[in-house]
């Protein structure tokens, strides 16, 4: 069951200095030397743990991930998600269930090119309790390298069947890591357009990337694309590297949050973050 663990412990910590103030960390990262001199197996996220007990696992065939369940960090609620490709192996649809009172629950249709990458996707999500429920269409931005530079979502909510609420989220780039994503929540105006008056901003900075691979990749983006969109600090899941540092500045007058990682790798992976007390488990295919 998951946690995003970035803003478990130092929810509510003002951050007292400049941003770039806090781009280091004392704690060195360590590796594990490889007692076998052959290749590297190739691996896949299994499980991610705290003090032994799960936090998410992600269930595979064949290095293809069927299942997923995880806690969400924006409400407590434990998810079981369920993916569904298409002929070509690519993801089509991915649900993500709750029985958590009080919860919502998401349907993702996506729609993919061939070679998987994504330009519109739909979602429903619902609610136990009235009102919560809604319809969502997104667009995607890409540059011309291939990186997704925005998500726009326009939302039907609250039970009104005309678009009124939009969600735009814009990545920003360090190499091919997200470097920054900010996700600014408004009103669509009478021509459907955002009206960025009246934005509500949630800043996301992921910072000092090692250059390790990301336990992540080992798993779909498009799965990590739909967990932004549930909550924006997953995002950064995206990035092939691990940050080693997370800055999330929240809309005034809340404080901005700061957090250290700090791992212990084998094999070019994580296996250990030692701040946070996370060990990540493998299966090699």
């Amino acid at each position: 069951m998951v946690k995003n663990y970035f803003l478990k412990i130092f929810t509510g910590v003002a951050l007292l200095g400049v941003l770039a103030s806090c781009n280091t960390t004392s704690d060195p990262t360590e590796s594990i030397p490889n007692p076998d001199e052959g290749a590297v197996p190739k691996k896949v996220l299994e499980k991610i743990s705290m003090d032994n007990v799960s936090q998410e696992e992600y269930i595979t065939t064949a290095g293809v991930l069927n299942q997923a369940v995880f806690k969400d960090d924006n409400s407590n609620a434990n998810y079981t998600s369920t993916l569904t490709y298409n002929t070509n192996k690519k993801i089509t649809k991915i649900n993500f269930a709750s029985q958590t009172p009080g919860s919502l629950s998401y349907e993702f249709n996506v729609t993919p090119d061939i070679n998987g990458q994504i330009y519109n996707a739909s979602c429903v999500a619902t609610g136990s309790l009235a009102g919560t429920s809604y319809i969502s269409d997104y667009a995607f931005t890409y540059d011309v390298a291939g990186k997704l530079t925005k998500i726009l979502e326009k939302r039907k909510a609250g039970g009104i069947s005309a678009y009124n609420v939009f969600v735009e989220n814009v990545f920003v780039y360090a190499g091919d890591n997200i470097f920054k994503v900010t996700s600014s929540k408004g009103i669509l105006n009478i021509n459907g357009v955002p009206d960025m008056t009246t934005a509500v901003q949630t800043v996301y900075s992921f910072q000092n990337y090692d250059s390790q691979k990301s336990p992540f990749s080992t798993l779909p983006k498009v799965f990590f694309i739909m967990r932004g969109l549930m909550n924006p600090i997953n995002f950064y899941r995206m990035s092939p590297n691990n940050p080693t540092s997370t800055y999330i500045q929240m809309p005034a007058p809340a404080p901005g949050v700061n957090t250290i990682q700090s791992y212990t790798y084998d094999q070019g992976y994580p296996v250990i973050e030692k701040n946070q007390k996370l060990t990540y488990s493998y299966k090699n295919l």
